[in-house]
């Protein structure tokens, strides 16, 4: 079987991290990288689901939800907040 080589930029705290996992579960990181291949072979994508933390959910509903009500509030006759700072002499 014909090998190549890989190369890719990782952040160091990151792969110190993962390394140490390795280590413990007696894996090099070649051995990591090439199950981790292999499982993307088998299963036709990542072996793993991906989707936004719930944190960051949260936040963007939040969000959306303060930007929602100051329209509202503008659409109400209220005024901005630049409008109130403004009228304050702020």
């Amino acid at each position: 079987m014909a090998t190549t080589t890989l190369h890719a930029r990782i952040d160091t705290d990151l792969k110190n991290a993962a390394e140490s996992i390795f280590a413990q579960l007696n894996l090099s990181p070649t051995d990591a990288i090439k199950l981790f291949y292999k499982q993307v072979e088998l299963q036709g994508g990542l072996p793993f689901e991906l989707k936004v933390p719930a944190k960051v959910q949260a936040e963007q509903k939040l969000f959306a939800e303060i930007e929602c009500g100051a329209k509202s509030a503008e659409d109400s006759g209220w005024m901005s907040i630049s409008e109130s700072k403004r009228s304050l002499g702020l």
